[in-house]
């Protein structure tokens, strides 16, 4: 799949963990990203559902703990006040 920007991101206050792999450039996907969740009234069911393009990959913390090291990236995931990315210390 060429190569693809990795964007681990954490659901619900430590509900799920995924890893967001996207075609798009970081920017783009941050982009994307703040179009759809920062909508009024947004309540995240199933990232994997969401209109972002790429893949979602549910995996356990240990796992997204090791992408966020390695990614200098992660994401919060809840509601449309408190979903955001964050990389190399600010949010984005």
């Amino acid at each position: 799949m060429g190569n693809m920007t990795r964007i681990p991101i954490e659901e619900e206050y430590g509900w799920r963990f995924w890893i967001w792999e996207t075609p798009d450039t970081l920017e783009n996907a941050v982009e994307r990203f703040n179009g759809v969740v920062c909508k009024k009234n947004f309540f995240c069911i199933n990232p994997a559902g969401l209109d972002l393009g790429g893949e979602w990959k549910q995996v356990e913390y240990e796992e997204w703990n090791k992408a966020v090291g390695e990614t200098n990236t992660s994401g919060h995931l809840h509601e449309s006040d408190d979903s955001y990315i964050y990389m190399n210390g600010e949010t984005q």
